[in-house]
């Protein structure tokens, strides 16, 4: 038998807990699957007290007297499948329970942290990935990469800063991160449901369900790329009135780690009217940068990059845009060192900034 907890019968230890009317302390104490204490034998090979040993007399339910393997048999009876061959045998992941790793599972997974659904017993255990007593987009994160086969990456540390604006009767939530971001998932009361819009990141996949007051909401890819850029803005219809205390938001990296937060409450949005690429962080860069640019008016959108030759050599983002900041990274892994050109063009307005490569 595992000896599970062995400490001396004084008056502040554990067996005091089970200390019975009679003024007498157990010999072994034996509890089941749900930590209900079943039995109090006073020897463990040959029992034959059927006492609840609570001071009554009655007999423990169920309980014939016998050994402790005699006890554990019974246990085992009592809890059927989830208790035979040492415990549940699905693989981490298999949460439809079909033996396969596939987007059935994640779209299984993306319903039970929405709360669309309900996950039990074996397929609840195999949905908790990283074992830590909750599903959320953590786990969602490890499910696509133990689907893709992706290890995970050495060494993704960093924070991130977020920032809750108000605009009138909404809200802008301004996520500002070390790393490159994976996931995020947020969750808040509400008296009712809610629009939420996650700003650029067309790759991302979004998910959201309202039930009994909460809302919860969703933004991964189910091939782990990560989100255009470090600082991704996800808007909220109708919730500038919410409490801060009410809202939770976790951030997860690529390796579905929750990165440390820390948050703000930000000022009113106040659009500017300049058409420019306002940031180009780092500078010069290696082999990746964000760009950043407003919008004074909603438009399509052409974001390039094109060497000394004047020749393009890469569309970093083409499509409908609405006003105000954007942002995404560029990543130039494929291009030699050099001095390059961004192009930010939206109908007749154009602006460029000079990048330099270094590898």
């Amino acid at each position: 038998m595992p000896l599970i907890l062995d400490e001396n019968q004084s008056s502040t230890g554990m067996f005091t807990l089970l200390h019975d009317s009679w003024n007498a302390f157990p010999t072994f104490a034996l509890i089941d699957h749900t930590m209900t204490v079943r039995a109090k034998p006073w020897t463990l090979e040959n029992n034959s007290n059927t006492s609840s040993c609570d001071g009554t007399n009655n007999t423990i339910s169920g309980w014939s007297g016998g050994s402790t393997e005699n006890f554990i048999q019974q246990l085992v009876d009592e809890c059927g499948d989830l208790c035979q061959d040492g415990g549940c045998s699905l693989t981490s992941g298999d949460v439809n329970e079909d033996e396969i790793l596939n987007i059935q599972d994640i779209i299984t997974m993306v319903n039970q942290i929405l709360g669309s659904m309900s996950l039990a017993d074996c397929a609840l255990e195999a949905a908790d990935m990283n074992m830590d007593g909750i599903i959320n987009i953590q786990d969602l994160i490890s499910l696509v990469n133990a689907i893709l086969g992706t290890a995970r990456s050495a060494n993704v540390e960093g924070k991130a800063n977020i920032e809750y604006i108000t605009s009138g009767e909404d809200m802008l939530v301004q996520i500002d991160s070390e790393v490159e971001i994976a996931g995020i998932q947020i969750s808040f009361f509400n008296t009712s449901s809610v629009d939420i819009e996650l700003k650029d990141n067309s790759h991302i996949t979004q998910a959201s369900n309202y039930q009994d007051g909460i809302h919860r909401y969703l933004a991964y890819s189910i091939f782990n790329t990560p989100f255009d850029s470090r600082t991704p803005e996800i808007f909220i219809k109708s919730a500038g009135s919410l409490n801060l205390d009410d809202i939770e938001i976790i951030v997860a990296d690529i390796n579905g780690n929750a990165l440390p937060l820390s948050k703000a409450q930000g000022t009113d949005i106040v659009h500017s009217n300049n058409f420019e690429i306002s940031k180009l962080s780092p500078n010069p860069f290696n082999p990746s940068t964000q760009i950043s640019f407003n919008l004074p008016l909603e438009g399509h959108v052409r974001l390039t990059a094109y060497d000394v030759r004047g020749q393009e050599v890469d569309v970093i983002f083409e499509g409908a845009q609405s006003m105000g900041e954007h942002s995404y990274t560029w990543h130039a892994n494929d291009l030699p060192s050099g001095l390059y050109y961004v192009r930010l063009q939206s109908g007749a307005l154009i602006t460029t900034k000079k990048a330099v490569l270094i590898k």
